[in-house]
């Protein structure tokens, strides 16, 4: 079977996804994947990276603007 078009776009964008996700410093990393990946809450990530809830949630908001800038351009 060949790939549809929309399906083809969106392994496009996965790919591109996981490369962005590897240009990531390894903190930033780890922050993305407990909380997309691990579906942990911030409040959980934060205890993992040893920070407070609201510097998670503040450093969440900057790296996904950088990965929607990197991705998007």
């Amino acid at each position: 079977d060949v790939i549809g078009g929309e399906q083809a776009n969106n392994i496009e964008d996965l790919i591109l996804l996981r490369e962005e996700l590897n240009n990531l410093d390894e903190f930033e990393r780890n922050l993305i994947l407990n909380r997309y990946m691990k579906d942990l809450t911030q409040s959980e990530t934060s205890k993992i990276l040893g920070m407070s809830q609201v510097q998670v949630s503040r450093k969440e908001q900057k790296i996904l603007m950088k990965l929607r800038d990197k991705l998007v351009s």
